[in-house]
């Protein structure tokens, strides 16, 4: 019978997921899992509605949209990975996933910026639609670099690696064995 879990130096050697990183992949998982969910969700129940009420053009749901949905799934399992802190190389796949999520999201908004809105086939679902992914504009500015600042930081690195923050901080202020000798000539 083991007591070791309940001591208060085991308690004390446990390492916590941090605030802030704990708010990084609450955004994440806001912005780029569930908001192209919840777009996706729109289109296919805008469309349910207008081919129920016989109205001609419905909305257009492309491939596009399919795939955006497919991809906030996987954002959504990274930040789960992320939340659990395992394997510790989620935190690159978070960063990578968040990147690139950014880029095509930054594209998308420059498109519903500079395309003309089709009056005969989108109408008010489409101008909806332009209209939400430009209020996504300041969090597709702001949420990246925090994001990417924060995983960066020892409390993160710490977390992932399941190490208490200051032997971290010892093992990086440590130089390696054989550092300070002087190679013969």
């Amino acid at each position: 019978m083991t007591v070791e879990k309940h001591t208060p130096r085991a308690r004390a050697s446990r390492v916590r997921r941090p605030l802030g990183l704990s708010l990084a992949i609450l955004l994440t998982a806001l912005l780029y899992g569930l908001m192209p969910l919840s777009e996706v969700y729109f289109l296919k129940r805008l469309d349910a509605t207008a081919s129920e009420a016989y109205i001609l053009g419905g909305v257009d749901i492309s491939v596009w949209t399919w795939l955006q949905g497919g991809i906030g799934v996987f954002v959504l399992i990274v930040c789960l990975l992320a939340w659990w802190g395992r394997p510790s190389q989620v935190r690159f796949l978070m960063v990578g996933v968040l990147l690139l999520m950014t880029a095509i999201n930054l594209y998308r908004i420059g498109e519903a910026w500079t395309s003309r809105v089709n009056p005969i086939y989108g109408g008010l679902a489409q101008s909806a639609m332009r209209n939400w992914l430009r209020c996504q504009f300041p969090a597709m500015i702001l949420v990246p670099p925090y994001v990417i600042w924060y995983i960066n930081r020892a409390p993160a690195r710490a977390f992932y690696r399941r190490v208490p923050l200051t032997a971290l901080a010892r093992q990086e202020t440590t130089p390696p064995p054989g550092a300070g000798e002087q190679l013969p000539e």
